[in-house]
């Protein structure tokens, strides 16, 4: 098997292309960078050689490192090291073997092959606006390991150099070359040719970081005598604690390279970075970040959970009903993906407002050049605003997304039935409503299923595809190829009331609450649940649901438990005796003075008295026991099917902090033994929602290695 190619022309130049057999993109492995190490020592070797062009024979550069390599590298850290060690010695030969070295660059350069283009002398880039160059292995908990931080600290100087690495930006081909990274070249020029001619009029072969006399920009006599850079650095630190709260150790490691090669040669520079890449790649932060946030996602991004035997679904027309701010989301989202779409609501008017959402932010893109007037205007030529059940007749999907009430989706749903054909899949976008129950209403149950998307839906990844009694396997299979096809990313999850993630959501945010009644101040709260990972407190985020739908999905809940009978209570009283609900009405946790910043209710401390006494640390495991404990009850009842699709759900649906590994991992994360221990702790003084089923006790028990799942 060849995946490196070479050819040395009647110039002396050689080309080098990456080509990876059964594979549509080059991507870095050892056998990848074996092979391509070894032809670029030969051809450096090779006297006859005047200089070399790196290239791609795929529609990209070089996409990357191989991922799940990564994931199942079982060597030591010492073999590591070394390992990292000969892949620099190799890239420092490309750079001081004294020959001109060219990367042609089409695509994508991203991470390891961006790195690949910096040993490089010279970097010609196709300037199609489609084409990216940058260091994105943050972005799955890794950080450039094969020189990029130290290149791109020496080319760019220090600030830019950790924003884009940390950022895990991906850089534009005018963004680059305005960095001075990279020359550009038409789309229509011989990028080959252009990397040839470079080579023979202008031909050199160092790099300005090995010159004589060369300082980092920026720290022209040493980093710790340079006022500002110090500070500089002091002030990256204490703003990625601030984003991470140290929870990331990926992003700390980076930093550290950063500052600690800037003082450094090159050769010296680069040690520095392996110590601090090893590091990161054996955290166990890093491994649930690549297989949570990389495989696992990535798996469920291309339908993997599709039922088998049966072929791809094409859908011509899809109509959503109900032109809110969710169905115009779906709308705007089924157009994207060039589907026509009926967007009906019980007036023209508010159809027509449901597709000016979908407008407004096409215009936002226009406005930043990221698209055109042509695209713009034949996405929303898709949309079709309607105020008749008429218009639905030959539509093969209807996506019901009107107002949270069991009655009203059921009327919708006999409505509609009315007038479409027999294959045609309804769905409904509820939220906690089981399926089931809604399929009563249909003469056709096992062509209904649930699709519940989260708001706003063009920001939202995640789709949980309901499935109920009577769906059929052929429906669901349908629903997974709808939700790719519109680059959703679709966990399966049979009926239940609040499904999954309405489910385990609930009880963040019934916890929050009731530490609050306890006394719990506020700030703390929502402050410590931020600092463990959560995008949002629990709190702030009850504002944004509103305590009114919390209280009328709670009347719909055939039972409840005597704890969730008491929150019911707290929340009524909140809501009737001092009139605070949501955000939307300006009062709710929060106060929302308008045009000014949000602030804590101060009156909560009169309403429950606070206590001085309370343990940080438990308020955040409070926060995680509640919801991973009932994910597990979701996972052992049958609701979740597996896992891993917890663990997806939650970090894209819940904003669960990946670096556990999602939901589920997070008992690994913390360990198996630990995790049952605190939960007994929590359960002896907080009551039976701290305590665990049988069968996870009995999972604990039989655990290897302390994991129950990874």
């Amino acid at each position: 098997m060849s995946n490196i190619k070479h050819t040395i022309d009647e110039d002396k130049i050689a080309f080098i292309t990456w080509d990876v057999e059964n594979s549509s993109v080059n991507i870095m492995n050892p056998d990848t960078m074996t092979e391509f190490f070894g032809i670029m020592s030969d051809m450096i070797d090779n006297k006859e050689v005047k200089g070399i062009v790196v290239n791609s024979a795929k529609k990209d550069f070089i996409a990357g490192g191989d991922l799940k390599w990564f994931l199942q590298y079982d060597k030591s850290k010492e073999e590591c090291f070394e390992m990292l060690h000969e892949t620099h010695a190799a890239m420092r030969k490309m750079e001081k073997g004294g020959k001109p070295i060219v990367a042609a660059i089409n695509g994508l350069a991203l991470g390891g092959g961006c790195e690949i283009a910096l040993a490089c002398h010279h970097r010609i880039m196709n300037s199609d606006e489609k084409n990216r160059i940058g260091l994105v292995e943050c972005s799955i908990g890794l950080f450039p390991g094969a020189g990029g931080t130290q290149r791109f600290l020496r080319m760019l100087g220090p600030q830019k150099a950790i924003m884009y690495i940390t950022q895990s930006k991906k850089l534009t081909p005018k963004e680059a070359e305005k960095d001075g990274l990279v020359e550009l070249c038409d789309p229509t020029d011989d990028i080959n040719a252009k990397a040839k001619e470079w080579i023979l009029s202008k031909g050199n072969s160092t790099q300005p970081w090995d010159v004589k006399g060369y300082v980092v920009p920026g720290t022209p006599v040493g980093l710790g005598q340079v006022v500002g850079v110090t500070e500089f650095f002091s002030v990256s630190n204490a703003m990625a604690y601030k984003t991470t709260h140290g929870n990331m150790p990926h992003i700390k490691n980076v930093l550290s390279a950063i500052y600690h090669g800037a003082s450094c040669d090159m050769d010296n520079a680069l040690e520095v970075e392996s110590r601090y890449f090893v590091a990161t790649l054996f955290s166990k932060e890093t491994r649930n970040m690549i297989r949570s946030g990389f495989t696992y996602i990535q798996d469920a991004a291309k339908g993997k959970s599709k039922p088998k035997g049966f072929e791809p679904k094409t859908f011509k027309k899809v109509s959503v009903l109900g032109a809110g701010m969710m169905g115009a989301g779906i709308a705007y989202m089924t157009a994207k993906a060039g589907i026509d779409v009926v967007l009906k609501d019980v007036s023209l008017e508010n159809a027509e407002k449901g597709k000016a959402y979908g407008e407004g932010l096409e215009k936002k893109k226009l406005s930043k050049g990221y698209t055109t007037k042509e695209k713009v205007e034949a996405l929303l030529s898709k949309v079709k605003p309607s105020d008749s059940v008429e218009d639905l007749r030959d539509c093969d999907l209807i996506i019901e997304a009107v107002f949270e009430n069991e009655k009203l989706k059921n009327t919708i749903t006999k409505e509609t039935e009315a007038v479409i054909s027999d294959t045609a899949i309804f769905a409904s976008n509820t939220s906690t409503i089981p399926i089931t129950s809604l399929a009563t209403a249909s003469a056709r149950p096992d062509k209904f299923i649930g699709l519940h998307f989260f708001s706003p839906v063009d920001k939202m990844p995640l789709v949980e595809i309901i499935v109920g009694e009577k769906t059929s396997d052929e429906t669901l299979a349908a629903a997974v190829d709808f939700v790719t096809k519109i680059k959703k990313t679709p966990i399966i999850v049979n009926d239940g009331r609040g499904f999954f993630t309405s489910r385990v959501f609930g009880k963040y945010v019934n916890e929050g609450i009731l530490m609050l009644s306890e006394g719990i101040p506020p700030a703390v709260i929502d402050n410590v649940a931020k600092k463990i990972g959560m995008p949002v407190g629990p709190l702030a985020v009850s504002d944004e649901v509103t305590l009114n739908l919390m209280l009328d999905v709670m009347s719909q809940s055939p039972e409840l438990t005597e704890k969730e009978k008491e929150l019911q209570s707290i929340a009524t009283e909140i809501v009737e005796k001092h009139g605070r609900s949501s955000k939307k009405s300006g009062k709710g946790f929060y106060e929302y003075p308008e045009g000014g910043k949000k602030y804590l209710w101060p009156e909560w401390k009169n309403i429950y008295p606070q206590k001085e006494d309370y343990d940080t640390d438990e308020v955040g495991k409070r926060l995680f026991h509640a919801m991973v404990i009932d994910a597990y009850k979701c996972l052992d009842s049958g609701v979740i099917r597996e896992p891993k699709d917890a663990d997806v759900g939650s970090i894209l649906g819940l904003g669960f902090p990946i670096y556990t590994g999602g939901i589920m991992s997070y008992i690994d994360y913390v360990g198996a033994k630990e995790f049952q221990e605190y939960s007994e702790k929590l359960a002896a003084k907080y009551g039976e929602r701290f305590e665990l089923p049988a069968s996870l006790k009995e999972r604990i028990k039989n655990a290897k290695n302390n994991s129950i799942f990874n």
